[in-house]
């Protein structure tokens, strides 16, 4: 069962296209000396439902304005 209240940092939970892309862009980032974070991969439907509500019927500032992300 997926936690909706935990984002998923892991690049294995993306589509095989989106985890060479996310490899690929962390190679070039090193490369240029970046020190990055990824805060989230994939997102669930419902993750990105709840994120929609706060600030709205949930208590909390604005996080997104879709319900329809790329993350899901």
């Amino acid at each position: 069962m997926i936690d909706v209240n935990k984002n998923c940092r892991d690049i294995n939970e993306l589509l095989p296209v989106a985890q060479k892309a996310c490899k690929l862009f962390l190679e070039e980032c090193k490369k240029a000396n970046l020190d990055i974070f990824i805060t989230e991969t994939f997102r669930s439907q419902e993750r990105q439902n709840l994120l929609y509500e706060q600030g709205r019927s949930l208590p909390g500032k604005k996080v997104t304005w879709t319900k329809s992300s790329n993350h899901t």
